[in-house]
């Protein structure tokens, strides 16, 4: 019966072609865009600018040889120097000196100053040093350790625009499955069809596995196709493709449980698309999407909120590294959206279908 229904339903969904060949280009079309437009910031990241210099000045003695030494790892892994500024005003020394930015290091923290003409400069440095230091405190260890034990962690490697943008927005995509089943959902509401089949005695949770189902096959499909025809067009390379090919099917699962869940909350398609939208926009604005996640200034404790920044970290990070701390995470947090959205989703159904006898 569940056979039947699943092909059923990705044929209804299939006569809704523009829904699923969204799926397909979109990612390509925001990807080549954002690729051409931005391309030369995550350059400048890679290191591919002239060297230039950095002033630093260390208000606090406890600690200092650490970040001395942190900084003089960082120098040597890239055309940065480090100089050190004693007692001497960050203002006065960008002024007086030819220096790109300066950072102060305090007692608890960091503050950067940066040239009017040197943003990018200053932008790689705040990479650079978020790298290091957001992880650590963010987990409550105090910034002096973190010093302490920093130059010791490893550095994300480069990462080019084509293969940044190419993944992480057929991430972004992904997390929008309502649309591939809004063809299915409206046709069902049209025509009744949930309620004929109820009729038949079928229990709510074969309803809603078929239904589950079947929009995730149809997803996943257009995201594959969208992904190889981005490493054929565009040039974006993937990692580990097991591993990667774990994370966007799993990922894809949680987006329809996600998608399902408010349209079982809400019986209307028109709303679920609002709310979906709304929060994988925030989502993804917060998980590196539209801002990269390597210069956010978003907190770290914030960012780990949002699944869309877990696999976003473990997919760009197997490509350049090979593995990634966040790849459990990148599993788990969705696989913990999909039992707990599929079981609201039931449990709506049925209680409707209560109200309704």
């Amino acid at each position: 019966m569940i056979r039947y229904l699943i092909k059923n339903n990705i044929k209804i969904m299939s006569r809704s072609m523009v829904n699923v060949l969204c799926f397909i280009l979109c990612p390509m079309i925001v990807s080549a865009v954002l690729i051409s437009a931005f391309s030369s910031l995550l350059n400048k990241f890679e290191g591919n600018t002239e060297s230039f210099i950095v002033g630093y000045s260390i208000k606090s003695e406890n600690g200092s040889e650490s970040i001395r030494q942190l900084l003089s790892s960082l120098g040597s892994n890239s055309d940065i120097t480090f100089g050190e500024y004693k007692n001497e005003d960050p203002e006065t020394v960008l002024t007086n000196n030819d220096v790109a930015c300066f950072i102060e290091f305090g007692e608890k923290d960091y503050k950067i100053y940066e040239k009017d003409d040197f943003e990018i400069q200053g932008k790689i440095i705040e990479g650079m040093l978020s790298v290091s230091f957001n992880s650590m405190i963010a987990n409550g260890a105090d910034p002096q350790t973190a010093a302490v034990t920093v130059n010791k962690a490893d550095f994300i490697p480069p990462v080019d625009s084509t293969d940044y943008y190419g993944i992480i927005y057929i991430v972004y995509f992904a997390w929008c499955a309502i649309v591939c089943a809004s063809g299915l959902l409206s046709n069902e509401k049209k025509y009744g069809i949930d309620n004929r089949f109820r009729i038949s005695g079928i229990s709510e949770f074969k309803l809603y596995l078929a239904k589950f189902l079947s929009v995730g096959i149809v997803v996943l499909t257009g995201i594959t196709l969208s992904s190889i025809c981005s490493a054929l067009l565009l040039g974006v390379h993937w990692g580990n493709i097991l591993l990667s090919a774990l994370i966007v099917l799993i990922l894809v699962m949680a987006s329809t449980a996600m998608g399902l869940m408010f349209y079982s909350i809400t019986n209307s398609l028109v709303l679920t698309v609002i709310i979906v939208f709304s929060i994988v926009w925030i989502l993804g604005f917060i998980g590196g999407s539209f801002e990269v996640y390597m210069f956010s200034s978003t907190p770290e404790s914030v960012r780990i909120i949002s699944p869309i920044y877990h696999e976003n970290r473990a997919l760009i990070e197997l490509l350049v590294q090979g593995k990634s701390e966040y790849l459990l995470s990148a599993v788990l947090y969705p696989l913990a959206l999909v039992i707990g959205c599929s079981g609201i989703s039931v449990a709506a159904n049925q209680l409707r279908r209560r109200g309704r006898k």
